[in-house]
C-alpha cells in the first residue's frame, strides 16, 4: 500500500522531532512541507521541503519499484523528460523514490521562498520539453 502525502509529512516531522532538533545545519525558517503533490501515471509526485533538504518525491501507486534494492537508481519519465530517482524502502512508508533538489536549504531566507522554488520546479517538470532527459542541473538552467 502506497503512503499518502500526509503520512510522508508526518514521518519527516517525527524524524525532525526525534533525531534532528538542534542540529546546526537546520534552517529554522523552514518546516516539513509537501508542495504541489499531484497524481501522475498513478503515482503521487511532488516536492518535500525539510529544514535540511529539498527533494522531489514519488510515492508509488503500485509495486513497480518494490523489488529494486535500497539505494539503486530508477528512472521515471515525467512530461519534461526522464529523471533518475533513488529507491528507498521504509518500514513505515513502504517504497518511495527521491531525487535531490537541494542537499542543503541553509540559504533559503524563509518558507515562502522555498515553496516558490519548489512550485517552479514542479511547473518545469510538468511542462512538456523538447529534451528527452533531464537532470538536476537542467531544472535550474532551463529557460522559460
Amino acid at each position: 500500500m502506497a503512503a499518502s502525502v500526509e503520512q510522508l509529512v508526518s514521518h519527516y516531522e517525527r524524524i525532525l522531532a526525534d533525531r534532528m532538533t538542534g542540529l546546526p545545519f537546520l534552517n529554522p525558517m523552514l518546516d516539513i512541507e509537501a508542495v504541489d503533490f499531484r497524481d501522475f501515471d498513478g503515482h503521487q509526485v511532488g516536492v518535500l521541503i525539510t529544514p535540511w533538504f529539498m527533494n522531489l518525491i514519488v510515492l508509488p501507486g503500485n509495486d513497480e519499484w518494490d523489488a529494486i534494492p535500497q539505494g539503486e537508481l530508477s528512472q521515471l519519465v515525467l512530461p519534461a523528460g526522464r529523471m533518475e530517482f533513488n529507491v528507498a524502502h521504509d518500514e513505515n512508508l513502504g517504497t518511495l523514490l527521491s531525487a535531490v533538489l537541494f542537499t542543503t536549504v541553509a540559504d533559503f531566507p524563509d518558507a515562502l521562498m522555498a515553496r516558490a522554488v519548489a512550485a517552479e520546479i514542479m511547473n518545469e517538470l510538468f511542462t512538456d520539453a523538447e529534451a528527452p532527459t533531464m537532470n538536476r542541473r537542467d531544472l535550474f538552467t532551463r529557460s522559460a
